[in-house]
C-alpha cells in the first residue's frame, strides 16, 4: 500500500503524517511554525518535521497545505501569504527540493486540502456541492464540488472565503482590506478584540473556555457566535450548497458558540432551507489528510 508524507501548516503549528491510501496515519509529527518569526523559520521547520518523518520509513511523495494563494502547479505561494510573515511569493516547492530531490513534492492551499479531506472520507462525504470554512489563526475556505472539483478561479484566488467582507469599513485585515470575516470569526480575532478591550493577551481558547463566567469573554464570544451565523447566510446565499463544513482549530471549543451561531443563521436567513452545517470530522487532522490525498491522487 502507497504512504506518503501530509503536511499541515499553519499560522501557529505544523503537523505532519505519514498516511496511506486509507487515510490512516501511521506516524505523527508537530511543531509550533514560527509564522511570526519569518520565511526562514518556517522554511527550517518544515525541512526539520519532514526529516523527522521520513526517518526509517519509505513514502511515495510529500503533500502540503499552506496558507495564501498558491500556484498549485508551481507549488509557489502568490500575492497573499496569509498568516505567516513575508510567505508571499515563497517557492516552497523549491525550497524543499533542495533538501528532498528524490521524491514529488505537491502544494496546496490550506483550506483547500481540509475539504479534500472531509470529502474523501470525513463530514462532507457525499455532499455536493460544498463549502468548507477553516477557523484557525484566520480563516480559511475551500468550494467543491463533484463535476469541477476544487474551485480555484483564475488566478488560484478563488475559495478566499476569509476575506469575504463583513463588515465595510471595519478592522484592518493582514491582507490589506477592512472588514474581513478573518478580523470577527478567527482564533486570532477573538485575542485581539480581549487585548482591545482589557490590555492584556490571552490565547483565544481561554476566552472560549471563560465565556460563561467573565462578562468580558461573554460578550465576545457572543459576537463571535452572531458574526459567524451571518457569515454563514452569505455563504447560503453566494453559493447554495448541499453543505457546510466547520473546521479549524476553534472548532473544538465549539460547544460555547455552536448552537448560538447556527440560531443566528437560522433566525436571520431569509431561507434556511435544508442546508447541512456540519462540524469537520478530522479536525487538525484534516490538512494533512487531505494533503496526502492530494500527493496520492498525484503520483
Amino acid at each position: 500500500m502507497k504512504k506518503v508524507i501530509g503536511i499541515d501548516l499553519g499560522g501557529t503549528s505544523i503537523y505532519g503524517g505519514i498516511i496511506n491510501e486509507k487515510g490512516e496515519i501511521s506516524k505523527r509529527a508537530s511543531v509550533e511554525s514560527g509564522g511570526q518569526e519569518g520565511r526562514e523559520v518556517v522554511i527550517n521547520r518544515l525541512i526539520k518535521i519532514i526529516k523527522e518523518l521520513m526517518e526509517g520509513e519509505s513514502v511515495q511523495a510529500i503533500g502540503l497545505g499552506s496558507p495564501g494563494y498558491i500556484n498549485v502547479k508551481e507549488g509557489k505561494v502568490l500575492s497573499i501569504g496569509g498568516n505567516i510573515t513575508g510567505w508571499a511569493h515563497t517557492d516552497i516547492k523549491g525550497e524543499l527540493r533542495k533538501h528532498f530531490k528524490d521524491i514529488p513534492i505537491f502544494v496546496e492551499n490550506d483550506a483547500n486540502v481540509a475539504i479534500v479531506c472531509e470529502e474523501w472520507i470525513g463530514a462532507a462525504k457525499g455532499l455536493n456541492p460544498v463549502i468548507m470554512i477553516t477557523l484557525g489563526t484566520g480563516v480559511g475556505g475551500g468550494i467543491y464540488s463533484k463535476t469541477s472539483g476544487i474551485w480555484y478561479g483564475k488566478n488560484y484566488e478563488g475559495g478566499e472565503l476569509g476575506h469575504m467582507i463583513l463588515y465595510p469599513k471595519g478592522r484592518k485585515c493582514n491582507c490589506g482590506q477592512k472588514g474581513c470575516a478573518e478580523e470577527y470569526i478567527s482564533g486570532r480575532a477573538v485575542e485581539n478584540i480581549y487585548y482591545e478591550l482589557t490590555g492584556r493577551k490571552i490565547k483565544g481558547k481561554y476566552i472560549f473556555e471563560n465565556s460563561r463566567t467573565d462578562k468580558i469573554c461573554e460578550k465576545i464570544i457572543i459576537e463571535f457566535a452572531e458574526n459567524l451565523g451571518l457569515y454563514l447566510i452569505n455563504l447560503k446565499n453566494i453559493f447554495d450548497p448541499e453543505g457546510i463544513i466547520i473546521g479549524g482549530g476553534v472548532i473544538n471549543s465549539k460547544e460555547y458558540w455552536w448552537d448560538e451561531a447556527i440560531k443566528f443563521y437560522k433566525e436571520n436567513c431569509n431561507n434556511p432551507g435544508d442546508i447541512k452545517i456540519l462540524p469537520a470530522k478530522f479536525s487538525n487532522d484534516a490538512g494533512m489528510i487531505g494533503a496526502a490525498k492530494v500527493a496520492l491522487d498525484n503520483i
